[in-house]
């Protein structure tokens, strides 16, 4: 076999491929600033932004990104767009990595991020250096959150073999309790507390999902069985 010309020959000294980088992130101004910071990076390449479920789709079949940084909240105040869009873009292109960034985090959004194929989940106000960190780490195909995302996934999994119980009530989410075991609706409850009723149906949500119970009938009769009325 002869030899390969020199130019042939691989080249041990060559980088690593640049990780490419979509963001999708309903607040241009927030895409701005990440892609400003993550452009100066020499080991990332963004190679696009989306604002909406459909741009994001449309940009992951045009752009290929090995990794989408992705906000949950796509306008509204619900995450329910993002957590569909996560679930359609790892289902439809089961080679991209998504990385949640977003600012809410509690225990359902992470847990129901994970569900649907997210590889990690870290909160915007995270260093530039942990988001590096985390980026890297999905594109290795590991998982990746940050210390808070980190202690929901250890608490989530701990209370998988435990029974139902109010030891991870909020004192706003017994307060809430206290008030559905009344009969108020989420808008009176509201009232009552000087929040809004989206407010108090996320909270509600969430004490359902710490319970166990999926109506709001099964909620009063678990926490007055625990204790809890």
């Amino acid at each position: 076999m002869y030899p390969q010309p020199p130019e042939l020959e691989a080249n041990p000294t060559q980088p690593p491929a640049r990780i490419r980088l979509l963001i999708v992130d309903d607040h241009t101004i927030f895409r701005q600033g990440l892609r400003s910071m993550l452009d100066r990076e020499p080991t990332v390449d963004v190679v696009g932004e989306a604002a909406t479920p459909d741009e994001a789709v449309a940009a992951v079949a045009a752009s290929h990104p090995d990794i989408v940084l992705l906000d949950l909240r796509l306008g509204g105040d619900s995450e329910a767009e993002g957590l569909t869009l996560c679930e359609t873009i790892t289902r439809r292109f089961p080679l991209v990595g998504v990385l949640v960034v977003t600012t809410f985090l509690t225990d359902r959004l992470v847990t129901d991020a994970i569900r649907k194929g997210a590889k990690g989940y870290v909160l915007k106000d995270v260093d530039a250096v942990q988001l590096l960190q985390s980026i890297a780490a999905v594109r290795r195909g590991e998982s990746a959150f940050d210390s808070h995302a980190a202690a929901v996934v250890v608490r989530t999994l701990s209370q998988r073999s435990n029974p139902p119980a109010g030891a991870t009530l909020t004192a706003r989410e017994r307060e809430i309790l206290q008030l559905v075991a009344q009969g108020l609706s989420n808008r009176e409850i509201g009232a009552r507390l000087y929040i809004s009723e989206t407010t108090v149906k996320f909270h509600v949500h969430n004490v359902m999902d710490k319970m166990k119970v999926r109506r709001r009938a099964e909620l009063v009769f678990q926490a007055g069985r625990l204790g809890l009325l």
